[in-house]
């Protein structure tokens, strides 16, 4: 089992580590498919790591026999919640990258 050293941050999946396209630079199919693969592999570093602090979390709620009081209202706890969240986001990734790989050409980009 990993440890997380370093918070995660919401704005690493909204900030680009690439620089940014200016609106006269057209990208091209294999830039766009690139980059959207990558925010997947963040997306599934981030599911790992929720799973991670999700077994780390039960096991301190275990250690001073606490329950998750969300999970006992709710039936989830916020971190079952994060992580079908984050599924959910890397299944729309998938299916992007999926459609990019089929559908979209390099003169539909230029269309945007």
């Amino acid at each position: 089992m990993s440890t997380i050293t370093k918070p995660f941050s919401a704005q690493a999946l909204q900030t680009p580590s690439a620089p940014a396209q200016s609106s006269s630079t057209p990208i091209n199919k294999q830039q766009l498919l690139s980059q959207t693969t990558h925010r997947r592999d963040e997306a599934t570093k981030l599911l790992a790591s929720l799973l991670d602090a999700k077994k780390i979390s039960e096991r301190n709620l275990a250690s001073i026999h606490q329950d998750d009081l969300l999970k006992r209202v709710t039936g989830n706890s916020s971190m079952d919640n994060a992580i079908a969240s984050t599924r959910n986001l890397i299944d729309s990734f998938n299916r992007v990258i999926d459609d990019l790989r089929r559908n979209l050409t390099d003169q539909d980009l230029a269309l945007m």
